[in-house]
C-alpha cells in the first residue's frame, strides 16, 4: 500500500511537471513572433497559466482526500444501515418492552393472590382533560369525577392517543392524585406501541424511563444524553444492541418518549434539574412525542415549561364495572387454568358480587373511583370475601399504601429524617382526630403545624410539621385544596383516623355525648367494628324521654356492625325495639321505631352519574309493612308477607306515589324523596340496585304531563309486563273461557229460569213451575249424559252446589216468550250476589238472539248456552292481549266513561225493558272497578270470572244493540284488566313492580 501510494504521487508530480512546461513551449514556439513582440504579456500568461495549474492541483489534492473521507462516511453509513436492516435489534427491543410491562403492578398492596392477571386483561382507559396545575392540584384521590371545565369545550372524556401522533412533536405532562392510573397508563400505551410498528412517518417506538431510577445520574451530568439514559435503562437489553440506533430513531421523529414519576424524584432540587433536562431533550428531539407523568404537588415545584398539562380523571360508574369484570375474568382463568362457561359464570358471580356491595356503599364506591383503591378493594374482596363488614379493615389497608407501602414497593430512597409507616399514621390520627373534634373538613396549614408539633416530638421525629405535611400531600393522603388549606383526600379516611384515635387513647366518651349529632356517626360506626360499643349503644336508649330517631337508629347500626356486643346491651336493646313496636300505628312510640327503621333503610345510596343519589336497595317489605299499616291497606301475596329484608313488589302506582308522600313525612332529616325517572331507571349502575331479579320499577310520570302526572311502569329489557294479559288468554271461545264461565252461564240460567216462573204468568194454571232442562253430567265417568226435567222454583242448594262443582250443565229452553226483564226484577228474590249478576248476563245474552239457530231471540235447542255465547263474546279491544298495562285506576276510568257514554245512545237503540237492566250492569261494573282500583289487593279470585263474563256482556250490548264497536273494545279492555287482576290474586301472573327511591 506505501509503495503504491510513493508511485501515485511521482506520477502526479511528474504530470504537473510535464504540464507546467509542455503547454508553453508549445505555445510559445507557434506564436513566437507574437511573444517577441509582447514580452511582457507573454510572461503575464505564462505566470497566470501556471498559477491556474497550481490551483487545480490544490483542489485535486483536497478533493481526493475529503472524498476519501466521504467514501469512508459512507461506507460506514451504508454498513450500518445494513447491519440494523440485517439485525434483530428493533424486534428484540419491542419484545423486550412487551416482557417488561405485561402484568400489572401489584407491589405494595397489603392484599395479595398468588396470582397476577396481565396489564392488557383488566386495562381500562383512564380519560384526560386539559386543566390548569393549580386547578388539578385541588382534586383528591378519591371523590365524585369532577365535571367538564366550565363553559365546555374540550370533551369531557379523552385518550392520551387523542393527544399523540399529530404532524408535530407534542409535549403533555399528565398529572393525577396518587392511584388514579398514570403509570399503568403509560405502560398500556407501550405495550401498543410495541405491537403497532406503524411504519415510515409513524412515531411507533416507546421508551419508558422512570425518572427516579436516572436522577443520580441526570444530577451528576446534566449534558448526559437521551440516548444515553435510554441505554441504561435497559437492564437485559437485546444481544446485538447497535451503537447509535435509538439516538438514530430520536433524529428520525420515531419515538414516543414517556417519563414517569417526576414527582417520585425526593429532593426539590433535584426535582427542578431533571424538569430542565426534560426541557432540554424534548428542544432538541422535537419531532418525537413526550409524555411525563408527576402528580400535582411535585410538578407545581418543578413544571416543564413547554408541556400541556392534562389531568387524569379518576373512573366513571361504567369504567368501574369494567374493571371489576375483567379483574374476576383474568383471576378466574389464571387460578383454574381453564376458559370454559362455568369459569365465566364464576367470574360474572364474583364481580357482580363486588359491584353490589360498592353500590350498597356509597363512600366505598367513591374510593372505587380511584384505579389503584379499586384494585385494592378487588383484591380484598377476591382473597377475603370481606366487604362490607370490614370496611374498617380495608380502610386501615388504605391508609397504609398510601403513607409507606407504595412509595416502598417502588423502591424510592427514604430522607435521612423520613418517619417509619407506624409513625407516620399515628402522627396522620392526631391530625384527624382534631379535625374532628373541630368539625373541621378543611384545616389551615397554620393550625396543622400547631396540633402537629407535639405528637412529632413524642415520636422523636427530627422533620417539621411544614415538611410533614408536604409528605402527606406527596402520598395522597392529604390534599391541598387552596393554599394553605388542607383537607384529608376523604372524609372517611379522616373519619377512620379519628376512630383509631379514639380507640387507643380510650376516648369512647367523646363518642359517647356524640351519639344524637350525625358529625360523628360514621367515626362512630368505624370504632364499632374494632371495640365492643355497648357504652355508645347504653347511650343511645338512654332516657326514654330524649329518644330520637337519629341516636335509636345509630344504636342499631352499632349493633349491625360490632364484632361483639355486651350480651346485656344487645337483650336490652331487643327488648326496646319489641316494645315501641308494640303500640297503636299512631301512637308517637310507634312512629318513632318507623322512622328509625326508615332511616336506616334510606340511609345507604348510590351515585349514578355526576349528581344522582339512589337508594341502594328497593323498598323492603318491613318498610312497606310500616306505610301498609298506617294506611290500612290489605296484606297481599310478595308485598307484605314474608321475610322483612325481601323486596317489596306488587304495589300500585297510586300506592307507589302515596308510599313517597309517606316516606317524606316520615322520614324527616334533610333529604327528600322522589321516584325515579325512566331515563335514570336504564342506568346500568340502577340494574346493581335491583340486583340479579326481573323487578319492574315505579317512575316518575310524564314530564310534558305535569306535576300531578301517574306514575310509570318501567320494566327492564326482556322482562314481563306485571299487568299484561297472560299469553293464551284468547285461545279460547273468549277472553279468558274456563271452566268457570260454564259455572256462570249454568247459575244464571237457573236463576232467570226461577225469575221468569215468579215474575210472569207463564207455565200458571195446571203447572205451578216453569221447566227447566238441563245435562247432569258426571264428572269421573263416561257414561251418556243424561237428561231431567225438574222444577226451578225452589233453587235446590244441592242443585246449586252441583252446579259450581262442575257436575250439571244448564240449559234454558223456550224461556225467552215470557221474558219480562224490569228495573230491580233480580233484587228481591234471594238470589246470592253473585248468581244474581249471572243471571243478569244471562238475560242480556238471551235478549241479544242469535243463541239458536240464527233465529231473532230464539233460545231453542240443546247446545249449552256457554258455546252458544261464542260468537257474541269473542273479540279482542287494542289493549287487551301484550304488554300494554291494565292498572286498576285504567280500568275504573275506562269503565266510568262506559257507563256516562250511555247517555249519549238513542231510545231505539235497545229494547225499552233492556235499559235498567243495561244501565244496572255498567254502573255495578264501574263501581267494582272502582272499590278494586281502591282496594286492588282485596281482590276475591272467585269474584274475577263474573266480573269478566260481566264486561263481555255490556261489550255484546254494546255491538249488537247499539252499534258502538269502541265501547265495545273499551268494555272488552275493562274483561281484560279483570282478568288480569283475578290472576295476580291466585298468584298465577307474579308481581313484579317495586319502588326504589331517589334523593331529591
Amino acid at each position: 500500500m506505501a509503495g503504491g501510494g510513493k508511485g501515485a504521487e511521482l506520477l502526479t508530480k511528474a504530470g504537473l511537471a510535464a504540464a507546467s512546461v509542455g503547454p508553453p513551449a508549445v505555445v510559445g514556439a507557434k506564436f513566437w513572433s507574437s511573444v517577441a513582440a509582447h514580452p511582457v504579456v507573454a510572461l503575464f500568461l505564462f505566470l497566470a497559466y501556471e498559477a491556474a495549474l497550481a490551483a487545480i492541483a490544490f483542489a485535486a489534492k483536497v478533493y481526493g482526500k475529503v472524498a476519501d473521507r466521504w467514501v469512508d462516511r459512507a461506507a460506514d453509513a451504508v454498513d450500518r444501515r445494513l447491519k440494523w436492516r440485517i439485525s434483530r435489534f428493533e424486534r428484540d427491543y419491542r419484545a423486550y418492552v412487551l416482557r417488561h410491562h405485561r402484568f400489572i403492578d401489584l407491589k405494595g398492596l397489603a392484599t395479595r393472590g398468588d396470582y397476577t392477571p396481565g396489564l392488557e386483561e383488566v386495562f381500562v382507559d383512564v380519560s384526560l382533560v386539559p386543566r390548569p396545575t393549580h386547578e388539578a392540584s385541588q382534586e383528591s384521590l378519591a371523590g365524585p369525577v369532577p365535571g367538564p371545565p366550565p363553559g365546555g369545550g374540550i370533551p369531557v372524556r379523552r385518550s392520551i392517543r387523542e393527544f399523540l401522533g399529530r404532524p408535530e412533536g407534542a409535549a403533555l405532562a399528565v398529572i393525577g392524585a396518587p392511584g388514579t392510573g398514570k403509570t399503568t397508563m403509560l405502560k398500556h400505551l407501550a405495550l401498543g406501541l410495541a405491537r403497532e410498528r406503524g411504519g415510515r412517518g409513524r412515531r411507533d417506538l416507546p421508551v419508558l424511563l422512570l425518572l427516579r431510577d436516572h436522577t443520580g445520574a441526570i444530577s451528576a451530568n446534566p449534558a448526559i444524553t437521551l440516548p444515553e439514559v435510554i441505554g441504561a435503562s435497559l437492564r437485559r437489553p437485546p444481544d446485538d444492541e447497535l451503537p447509535g440506533w435509538f439516538e438514530r430513531q430520536l433524529q428520525d421523529g420515531r419515538c414516543v418518549v414517556l417519563l414517569d414519576g417526576l414527582d417520585e424524584v425526593a429532593r426539590e432540587e433535584d426535582r427542578r434539574n431533571v424538569s430542565k433536562w426534560v426541557e432540554e431533550q424534548i428542544e432538541q428531539y422535537e419531532p418525537n412525542d413526550f409524555v411525563l407523568t408527576s402528580r400535582p404537588h411535585g410538578y407545581a415545584s418543578a413544571p416543564v415549561n413547554r408541556a400541556r398539562v392534562l389531568q387524569v380523571r379518576r373512573f366513571t360508574g361504567e369504567q368501574i364495572t369494567r374493571f371489576v369484570h375483567g379483574w374476576y375474568r383474568a383471576i378466574e382463568r389464571l387460578s383454574t387454568g381453564t376458559d370454559d362457561a362455568a369459569v365465566a359464570d364464576r367470574a360474572e358471580e364474583g364481580a357482580r358480587d363486588l359491584l353490589a356491595r360498592l353500590h350498597a356503599r356509597p363512600v366505598l364506591y367513591d374510593l372505587a373511583a380511584n384505579p389503584l383503591l379499586l384494585t385494592m378493594i378487588a383484591n380484598v374482596h377476591r382473597y377475603r370475601g370481606a366487604l362490607p363488614g370490614s370496611r374498617a379493615e380495608l380502610y386501615g389497608e388504605i391508609c397504609e399504601v398510601l403513607l409507606w407501602r407504595r412509595q416502598e414497593a417502588k423502591g424510592a430512597t427514604a430522607a435521612p429524617d423520613e418517619l417509619s409507616g407506624a409513625k407516620k399514621e399515628l402522627v396522620a390520627r392526631e391530625l384527624a382526630y382534631v379535625m374532628m373534634a373541630d368539625r373541621l373538613r378543611d384545616i389551615r396549614g397554620e393550625y396543622a403545624s400547631e396540633v402537629l408539633r407535639p405528637v412529632l416530638l413524642r415520636v422523636a421525629a427530627t422533620m417539621s410539621s411544614r415538611e410533614f405535611l408536604d409528605a402527606m400531600v406527596s402520598s395522597g393522603l392529604l390534599v391541598e385544596r387552596e393554599r394553605e388549606l388542607y383537607a384529608f383526600a376523604h372524609l372517611t379516611l379522616q373519619e377512620h383516623l379519628a376512630a383509631l384515635h379514639i380507640q387507643h387513647r380510650g376516648l369512647a366518651d367523646v363518642l359517647v355525648a356524640g351519639v344524637d349529632d350525625d358529625w360523628w356517626r360514621e367515626t362512630t360506626l368505624l370504632y364499632a367494628a374494632r371495640v365492643d360499643p355497648a357504652p355508645v349503644v347504653e347511650a343511645c336508649f338512654a332516657g326514654e324521654e330524649t329518644l330520637t330517631i337519629n341516636k335509636l337508629a345509630l344504636a342499631f347500626d352499632c349493633e349491625e356492625e360490632a364484632t361483639e356486643l355486651a350480651p346485656a346491651t344487645a337483650g336490652r336493646l331487643r327488648a326496646l325495639h319489641e316494645q315501641l313496636m308494640d303500640g297503636p300505628v299512631v301512637s308517637p312510640r310507634r312512629r318513632l321505631m318507623t322512622g328509625v327503621t326508615l332511616a336506616r333503610s334510606l340511609r345507604q345510596i348510590v351515585r349514578l352519574g355526576e349528581d344522582t343519589l339512589v337508594c341502594a336497595r328497593p323498598v323492603t317489605k318491613e318498610v312497606y309493612r310500616l306505610f301498609a299499616a298506617e294506611r290500612d291497606i290489605p296484606a297481599a301475596h310478595g308485598l307484605t308477607d314474608g321475610p322483612a329484608d325481601d323486596i317489596a313488589v306488587g304495589m300500585t302506582r297510586t300506592e307507589a306515589r302515596d308510599f313517597v308522600e309517606w316516606v317524606n313525612a316520615r322520614a324527616g332529616g334533610e333529604f327528600g324523596y322522589r321516584l325515579p325517572t325512566r331515563a335514570e331507571a336504564e342506568d346500568e349502575a340502577f340494574g346493581l340496585v335491583l340486583g340479579p331479579g326481573q323487578q319492574s320499577v315505579w317512575c316518575q310520570g310524564d314530564p310534558e304531563a305535569g306535576p300531578d302526572a301517574p306514575p310509570l311502569l318501567w320494566v327492564p329489557s326482556g322482562g314481563e309486563h306485571p299487568w299484561a294479559v297472560p299469553a293464551g288468554a284468547a285461545d279460547g271461545a273468549w277472553l279468558g273461557w274456563g271452566r268457570e264461565d260454564d259455572i256462570i252461564f249454568s247459575e244464571g240460567c237457573l236463576g232467570l229460569a226461577r225469575a221468569i216462573s215468579l215474575r210472569t204468568d207463564v207455565g200458571r194454571g195446571r203447572t205451578s213451575g216453569f221447566d227447566v232442562a238441563y245435562e247432569l253430567r258426571e264428572l269421573r265417568t263416561d257414561r251418556e249424559l243424561t237428561r231431567r226435567i225438574i222444577h226451578a222454583r225452589d233453587m235446590d242448594s244441592g242443585l246449586m252446589a252441583r252446579v259450581r262443582a262442575g257436575e250439571v250443565r244448564i240449559n234454558l229452553n223456550g224461556a225467552e216468550a215470557g221474558l219480562r226483564l224490569l228495573d230491580g226484577e233480580f233484587t228481591d228474590l234471594g238470589f246470592p250476589a253473585r248468581v244474581e249478576w249471572a243471571t243478569r248476563c244471562v238475560a242480556l245474552l238471551y235478549s241479544l238472539g242469535e243463541l239458536g239457530n240464527g233465529n231473532a231471540r230464539s233460545a231453542s235447542g240443546t247446545q249449552p248456552l256457554a258455546e252458544r255465547c261464542g260468537p257474541l263474546l269473542n273479540g279482542l279491544g287494542p289493549m287487551t292481549v301484550g304488554r300494554e298495562s291494565h292498572f286498576p285506576d285504567n280500568r275504573h276510568s275506562l269503565a266510568a266513561a262506559c257507563a256516562r257514554f250511555l247517555d249519549d245512545l238513542l231510545p231505539g237503540d235497545a229494547p225499552e225493558r233492556l235499559r235498567p237492566t243495561i244501565r244496572e250492569m255498567a254502573e255495578f261494573i264501574a263501581s267494582r272497578a272502582g272499590v278494586l282500583a281502591d282496594a286492588p289487593h282485596a281482590m276475591d279470585p272467585a269474584d274475577g270470572p263474573y266480573l269478566r263474563i260481566a264486561a263481555l256482556t255490556m261489550a255484546a250490548v254494546m255491538d249488537r244493540f247499539f252499534q258502538r264497536p269502541d265501547l265495545a273494545d273499551a268494555y272488552r279492555d275493562v274483561a281484560a284488566g279483570f282478568l288480569v287482576l283475578q290472576r295476580r290474586a291466585e298468584g298465577t301472573i307474579t308481581p313484579t313492580e317495586t319502588i326504589v327511591l331517589v334523593r331529591a
